[in-house]
């Protein structure tokens, strides 16, 4: 008996050395093996957040892949309710709710909306961005990344097999945009990952010549499906109607505004963007039209000095070059007035939206993910397509004239996407950077458009702050049309004369939005509810903080907990 005891009491010794783990190194334990999960499933995400585990494998989207993954979900979210929230630290707490969300927002997708079924944009955003990430991010050894794309090129004959298996009662709208994107597929096959293969060693040129081959014929081969057999097939609405738009809108904008809510809102400040447009136009109205003394119809002579400002515009072959300029001045401008602490070794790489991913926005900014180290942000730019006419082509350019891509640079470049970005990154919370806010992010460079004109750029020049005006107007366009659209039946023809008599936009702008609208259903609310609850919240900050405000205190506090969602910024920056 007392050997016995004295062994009981040899083992109870390390037992109480053992410290028990906290609530926050349980959540990093089980998000690290969710994230782990995540990664194995959605491969080339993995590879766009700079976790290179997984770079060559294809996503898998079959019928089979996609109830796994809900049971996966399931699973994991009911371990995360193991957890008890208030024994949480303050960040870990948010990171908690922002995971909670994430898994119920892809159930959400999975198991309601269901694109893998009706959106074929699905799969060539998949085939397009798995190629591309191997060519233009220096992340590893050619020779390595190279090898990986053709892992990957081997599996694209699978995943479009996959994807005719799925596709069914599709939108006519999503056809013809994949039919385009396809053929950029194909290009990026073809010409972009031959020509970065040319730098490979001559046994990694031959695979890459042979795995290309292979692909681009299964790629051929689904873009005459979806010419042939899909398209004259397609007749499903792309509207989502009330119900189904109402949850996406709800688990996109993680807001406390109802729908309606947001809808009135974005009408009550339509009105009163107009008039302000109407102030500052009035001035120079008088100037270019002094014969002209009828200025009764308000959106009459704001439109008229917006046609005047559009004439200043670039010829198209010179749009990327009137960029490439714009960017140093906005850096200065934004260092001079102490805006916020810019990073001059990030760098900012401006190029021509590449053709597999043209078709839904003008311009976009692609960061590197947040394990990436010293990779370029690229700011990519749709250049006028070759097939339109004239009349077309200037539509576009009178659109995104000399003015309006001063603010279009601010939004995408500096201080707008690409710095929210680059701070964004520097918060170590993988979560936040994964799961990253849509509002927060186009609500920061919707912000940074007004405080860089507010804060007197080019020289408080009115046609700089009309143009402004008018980009912001846009903003609450987007998000009037975004829902009346989807849950209101809003007709194209609707749509139009809204965005051009009462938006100002041009024909083209007008169109691509439309179409914009059906494709990116929910998103183009972001802008409008994101920039809405950052203004509010400095608007509460500046009240706090009293003498001790300044703008760039606020700017540099607001992007140094990462993406989350405004209203866990507002926790965070009103309890300082």
């Amino acid at each position: 008996m007392r050997v016995i005891s004295l062994l009981l009491l040899f083992l109870a010794i390390p037992l109480t050395l053992v410290r028990a783990q906290t609530a926050d190194e349980k959540f990093d334990t089980l998000a690290s093996e969710f994230l782990r999960g995540y990664f194995e499933v959605h491969n080339v995400l993995a590879t766009r957040t700079g976790m290179h585990d997984f770079d060559t494998l294809l996503d898998d989207m079959s019928l089979t892949a996609i109830q796994l993954e809900v049971n996966r979900l399931h699973l994991f979210r009911e371990k995360l309710t193991d957890i008890e929230p208030k024994d949480l630290s303050k960040q870990k707490n948010i990171d908690y709710r922002i995971l909670l969300e994430a898994i119920d927002d892809m159930l959400f997708e999975y198991q309601d909306l269901r694109e893998f079924e009706w959106n074929p944009l699905v799969y060539t955003d998949i085939i397009g961005n798995s190629i591309a990430d191997m060519i233009y991010r220096s992340y590893a050894p050619l020779d390595q990344r190279l090898q990986n794309a053709i892992a990957r090129a081997g599996q694209i004959p699978r995943l479009l097999e996959t994807a005719k298996a799925n596709l069914k009662d599709v939108p006519k709208i999503h056809v013809e945009t994949a039919i385009l994107q396809n053929k950029g597929n194909i290009d990026l096959l073809t010409v972009e990952l031959l020509k970065a293969g040319q730098g490979g060693s001559p046994a990694v040129q031959e695979s890459l010549a042979m795995a290309s081959r292979r692909a681009v014929a299964a790629l051929s081969e689904f873009g005459t499906w979806l010419e042939k057999d899909l398209l004259p097939k397609a007749g499903r609405d792309p509207r989502l109607g009330k119900d189904l738009f109402d949850k996406k809108l709800t688990s996109t904008l993680h807001t406390p505004l109802t729908p309606q809510q947001i809808l009135d809102r974005a009408e009550s400040e339509k009105a009163r963007v107009q008039d302000e447009m109407y102030r500052v136009s009035l001035p120079l109205f008088r100037e270019y039209f002094p014969e002209n003394h009828d200025t009764t119809d308000h959106l009459a002579v704001t439109k008229r000095v917006l046609d005047r400002i559009a004439l200043d515009h670039p010829q198209r072959q010179f749009l990327m070059d009137t960029i490439r300029h714009i960017l140093p001045d906005l850096e200065q401008f934004v260092t001079d007035h102490d805006l916020i602490t810019l990073d001059p070794t990030k760098p900012l790489v401006i190029r021509e939206t590449p053709e597999y991913e043209r078709g839904v926005a003008v311009a976009m900014l692609e960061a590197p993910g947040p394990l990436e180290k010293n990779q370029p942000s690229f700011y990519d730019v749709s250049p006028v397509p070759a097939d339109w006419t004239s009349d077309q082509a200037e539509s576009y350019l009178r659109e995104y004239n000399s003015w309006s891509l001063r603010d279009l640079s601010i939004h995408e470049g500096i201080p707008g996407h690409f710095v929210q970005l680059y701070y964004s990154n520097r918060f170590p919370s993988i979560i936040r950077n994964v799961f990253g806010s849509g509002p927060m992010v186009e609500g920061w460079a919707v912000y940074a458009e007004r405080m860089v004109t507010d804060a007197g750029y080019m020289n408080n020049d009115p046609r700089m702050k009309l143009v402004s005006l008018k980009w912001y107007l846009r903003t609450v366009l987007n998000a009037i049309i975004d829902q009346k659209i989807h849950s209101y039946g809003m007709t194209q023809s609707q749509v139009m004369d809204l965005l051009m008599k009462e938006g100002f936009q041009e024909e083209r702008e007008a169109d691509g939005k439309w179409r914009r609208a059906l494709l990116t259903s929910a998103q183009l609310s972001t802008y409008f509810i994101g920039f809405q609850e950052i203004w509010d919240l400095r608007e509460a900050y500046t009240s706090l903080m009293g003498d001790n405000y300044t703008l760039k205190r606020f700017n540099e506090t607001l992007l140094s907990y990462g993406s989350p969602p405004v209203k866990y910024l507002r926790e965070l920056l009103m309890s300082r």
